[in-house]
């Protein structure tokens, strides 16, 4: 299992550092097929929107389609899961044709739910956008990764772990929720600790850098509720392996979130964009990968012996 973690792992980041540093011509068609297809089944519900490229647009205010609104980065790491995880290629093929349609039907749910309470209320656009972007994309690969691991540990074990996955789920729903919505009183304070320790260390260089906080909800930051929910709702997790598991994501987090913001400041006062790519890399392999890390890590834990096995989350 540890092999795979390591070969999963770099495999992904190798895959988004590659998605973020190709040229956005490359990109862009996916984003228009994104597009298009959403426009295409918003008609069909009796939406009239028009798609142009990139862009949705009809009653209310448009929508930009980008790398992140599309499956791509979900597929990514399913295929990096899929393809280093010990089991036979017969069985990786069909996992691959079952599971990336499924997570490109999942992620169009999405655009079609954030599109549809939009049109009702706009206000609730960046909110709904926000928790959908994050938490329900992240429960879509979470069940695409045990649906696999249970179909490949099929033959070595009768278990069946259907009931024990579904409770698992529901707890990362519910406690997610929660801590979402604490999140959203609490985050600006967050990004305030981030800036003081960007100011002081700008300060040793002489450098007095004022920032902007303007944004109403910062979306990277989400991770955080993301991470702890994850931790949180593993049931039969001992409390210090559970500290120890939280302590170390949170940690590699807000290392992710700093740099992030010194990328910001990099950007807009010294105009320093060559940083730009590893810091969306960084920040894409905090929102996906850190979380599906640490469920492997949970999951070797709970059955070191059966690495081929079904998974199991009670």
């Amino acid at each position: 299992m540890k092999r795979f973690s390591s070969a999963f792992a770099l495999s992904c980041i190798g895959l988004y550092a590659l998605i973020y540093f190709l040229p956005p011509d490359v990109t862009a068609p996916l984003n228009a097929h994104t597009a298009s297809t959403l426009g295409l089944v918003l008609n069909s519900l009796g939406v009239p929107v028009c798609a142009a490229d990139d862009l949705v647009s009809g009653q209310g205010p448009a929508f930009r389609i980008i790398p992140e609104c599309t499956p791509v980065f979900t597929a990514g790491l399913f295929l990096c899961f899929v393809g280093f995880y010990p089991a036979a290629f017969r069985d990786k093929a069909k996992a691959l044709l079952l599971g990336i349609p499924a997570l490109y039907l999942g992620n169009l749910a999405r655009l079609v739910g954030i599109a549809f309470i939009s049109l009702y209320d706009w206000k609730l656009f960046d909110l709904v956008h926000v928790y959908l972007g994050q938490v329900f994309t992240l429960s879509l690969v979470i069940v695409a990764c045990l649906a696999w691991m249970r179909w490949a540990g099929r033959k070595q074990s009768t278990q069946s772990p259907s009931f024990k996955s579904a409770v698992f789920l529901a707890r990362f729903a519910v406690i997610s929720g929660c801590l979402f919505l604490v999140w959203i009183k609490l985050h600006h304070g967050y990004i305030r600790l981030l800036d003081q320790v960007i100011l002081a260390g700008f300060s040793l260089f002489n450098h007095q850098v004022p920032l902007a906080r303007n944004t109403v909800y910062y979306y990277e930051t989400v991770s955080t509720v993301v991470f702890t929910s994850l931790v949180l709702a593993a049931g039969s997790m001992p409390l210090m392996m559970r500290l120890k598991g939280l302590a170390g994501g949170l940690g590699v987090l807000f290392v992710t979130h700093l740099l992030h913001r010194i990328n910001n400041v990099l950007l807009a006062y010294f105009r320093i964009s060559s940083l730009v790519s590893i810091d969306l890399t960084l920040l894409v392999v905090g929102q996906y990968l850190v979380p599906v890390l640490f469920l492997i890590y949970l999951l070797r834990v709970q059955r070191p012996c059966t690495p081929a096995g079904p998974a199991t989350l009670g």
